[in-house]
């Protein structure tokens, strides 16, 4: 038997982490698209509407406040610190969603989008889908984010879809402002109870750089648009950890909103089909991403190694010790996820043996993979390859994920800036 070697972040080039900084954020994106699929099957339109609401307005001011200190410029109360942190979240995925920033002063600046990713999924759903996200979703939860840095600022729109004419472009437009007379908007309830979380806590240490160039971190000027090849290689691992806490907090958020109305085995059921849902598309991408041929036992430990369903490696612990060429053990150690007061998020989908996430995952890689409980108990399962489960239909929530824009989008690397 082979203990594999773990291959971390810090192993990758300036380029490769910059791709993986993308497709960290792209994860949140999937498990959007499955996890309110999921909500609005299940439990209908309003309760989408409702549980989108307080998902990102509890995960966004944890984030963004951890963001802003990783990257050095927490502190600020301006606007420009506002659209730095919106250029490091996954909300604002990069390239997915074209995003132009422009400050005007301390207290003023817009932003624009000239392609929304998420409007264009959701257009063909009619006028009423839009006005849900683009209105009722947007306007709390913008204004959550902006709170996080200024209790005091506001998120107004310019002009937002339903687009009149239906191609216009940029698809919206808002000002953001600093109000002094404005109340001061109090930080979500559901944001406190995030933020007791171990995810919330978690220290994510900066490495030694293995690469020159970049910048360390972002308290200089504000870009119109960052683009994470502009960041030094130490600056990168942290972001790409940062962004897989996003990725966390917002899946366990979700599924905590989802309990709080409907019951812990409707929340489980929520997270198994986003799991199963984003993991499998995520490795496909991740296939692509690694080089691999997306066959055989090494390429599902080589994904499984960078896959953002286990990371930051801060929270998450685990070993995979190669069997023979066919078979592997995949076992998730002592760590803050297996320690969290909150029965949320997919590690407790693990906790209570439900593998169907990390069963999905294996056969993105592969689809002759398949995962079982290990014979040696415990948090273990061994990852077979065989031909018991190649001929099967892919279930529902893979066929959401892979029926999106976001499945399509291609992003493009900005190798240029790799000189800066």
């Amino acid at each position: 038997m082979k203990h594999e070697k773990k291959r971390t972040l810090q192993q990758f080039s300036r380029q490769q982490l910059a791709q993986l900084g993308r497709e960290f954020m792209l994860c949140a994106q999937f498990n959007s698209r499955t996890g309110y699929a999921a909500l609005r099957m299940n439990h209908g339109d309003t309760a989408y509407k409702d549980v989108a609401i307080e998902n990102w307005m509890g995960a966004s001011p944890v984030y963004t406040r951890r963001m802003q200190t990783a990257m050095g410029f927490a502190g600020g109360t301006d606007v420009a610190t506002i659209f730095k942190g919106l250029q490091l979240e996954c909300g604002f995925t990069h390239q997915y969603f074209d995003v132009h920033f422009e400050v005007s002063g301390a207290g003023s600046g817009r932003f624009w989008l000239n392609s929304c990713g998420a409007l264009l999924e959701t257009e063909p759903r009619g006028k009423d889908a839009v006005k849900t996200m683009c209105h009722d979703i947007e306007d709390p939860t913008f204004n959550a984010t902006a709170m996080a840095t200024n209790p005091r600022a506001r998120m107004v729109p310019i002009h937002r879809p339903p687009r009149a004419p239906v191609d216009r472009v940029p698809h919206c437009e808002w000002s953001v402002f600093i109000d002094p007379e404005a109340d001061v908007l109090e930080e979500p309830e559901i944001a406190q109870v995030m933020s007791g979380t171990r995810l919330a806590n978690v220290t994510i240490e900066r490495p030694e750089p293995a690469e020159p160039g970049g910048l360390v971190d972002y308290s200089g000027p504000i870009f119109e648009q960052l683009q994470l090849e502009q960041l030094s290689h130490d600056a990168l691992v942290v972001v790409c950890r940062e962004l897989a806490v996003q990725v966390h907090l917002l899946v366990t958020g979700l599924m905590f909103s989802v309990a709080q109305r409907y019951g812990e085995e409707a929340a489980l059921a929520v997270g198994e089909f986003q799991m199963c849902g984003s993991c499998w598309v995520m490795s496909n991408r991740l296939v692509k991403l690694l080089g691999c041929e997306g066959a055989g036992i090494d390429d599902v430990i080589a994904v499984l190694q960078v896959h953002p369903a286990f990371q930051p490696t801060e929270y998450w612990r685990f070993a995979i010790t190669k069997l023979d060429d066919h078979r592997a053990c995949f076992e998730l150690l002592h760590c803050p996820a297996c320690e969290e007061a909150m029965p949320y998020g997919w590690p407790a989908l693990l906790m209570r043996g439900m593998s169907g996430g990390l069963d999905a995952l294996v056969k993105g890689v592969d689809r002759r993979a398949r995962v079982e409980h290990s014979a040696a108990g415990g948090r273990a399962w061994d990852i077979i390859i065989d031909d018991v489960d190649a001929d099967i239909e892919e279930p529902l929530s893979i066929q959401i994920a892979k029926g999106t824009v976001l499945y399509r989008t291609q992003l493009q690397d900005h190798i240029q800036l790799l000189q800066v």
